[in-house]
């Protein structure tokens, strides 16, 4: 994984070997894995300069890569992202942390958006009647997961699910698999969704998102969200390649089950930690707070 510091903490690359996850492709505020705070309703856009392209502060400790970006003169969030390994299963960990650096009560979400080649197929675990605009984008469903091979279009599409903490993407022998927080109905910003997909026009790129829970923060309180990345040979065609069955359905001592002592590890309690296992996803309930 390499992680620009100097262009907003962005994911520029992803690879397992040579093999790339990540789309190259470099088009103004479109490339890269960012980060940005949620309803995008409150900043439209385009984005924030200071979440999504100015320089972040870096610093190296023990195997952890932690980057701290300057504070919104206009949203008065600051924003920081700290990459650490898991080596139970080769995963990377990216805890995001927003702050309020302002004098008054906010509510916000943790957003992740990961640019990928227009190419493949994305795979979550959703109703199929919670993905909107239905038809929009054309999914199929296979027991329970919802299955969308790449296409084109003359303009920009864009669907919102309720997911169940997780989703897939499979492109060109390569499966990179989120997992995250899983929602609970409500618990979303205003107008967003758990899961989206945004396909750009005609064969450039599409957006992998995930959002973590709508969360008040009161003046210098933060919230800590984390999505661990793993990227893997595919091991079949379609959904059936999941090692150990479809996702959401855990195998014992899967990837969330952290040994003690592992790089990164959180002291218990600690904001951004993981308390135990979790099936297809992060501990429920609202991102750990801390004054």
């Amino acid at each position: 994984m390499i992680v620009d510091a100097a262009h907003g903490g962005k994911i520029l690359s992803f690879k397992y070997g040579d093999a790339e996850a990540i789309s190259q492709i470099q088009m103004p505020n479109a490339f890269g894995s960012t980060f940005w705070t949620s309803p995008q309703k409150e900043w439209n856009w385009p984005p924030v300069p200071e979440y999504d392209t100015m320089p972040f502060t870096a610093t190296e400790d023990g195997g952890v890569l932690r980057l701290h970006g300057p504070v919104s003169e206009r949203f008065k969030y600051s924003i920081s992202k700290e990459f650490a390994t898991d080596p139970s299963d080769n995963s990377i960990l990216v805890t995001y942390t927003i702050t309020n650096e302002g004098d008054t009560e906010r509510s916000v979400a943790p957003w992740e958006i990961t640019r990928v080649p227009n190419a493949g197929m994305v795979i979550f675990q959703a109703p199929f009647e919670s993905i909107t605009p239905a038809g929009l984008l054309p999914f199929k469903e296979q027991n329970g997961i919802a299955i969308y091979e790449a296409d084109t279009a003359p303009q920009n599409r864009k669907v919102n699910a309720n997911g169940k903490g997780w989703y897939t993407f499979i492109n060109h022998g390569l499966m990179l698999m989120k997992r995250f927080q899983d929602l609970e109905e409500g618990q979303e910003a205003p107008g967003e969704a758990e899961i989206q997909v945004y396909v750009n026009v005609g064969k450039t790129f599409m957006e992998l998102e995930c959002q973590g829970p709508y969360t008040t923060l009161k003046p210098g309180e933060s919230l800590h969200w984390t999505v661990k990345w793993n990227l893997v040979p595919q091991a079949g065609p379609g959904p059936g390649a999941f090692p150990g069955g479809a996702p959401g359905q855990r195998p014992q001592g899967a990837p969330g089950q952290r040994p003690q002592g592992a790089p990164g590890q959180r002291p218990q309690g600690a904001p951004g930690g993981f308390p135990g296992g979790f099936p297809g996803g992060f501990p429920g309930g609202a991102p750990q707070r801390q004054q």
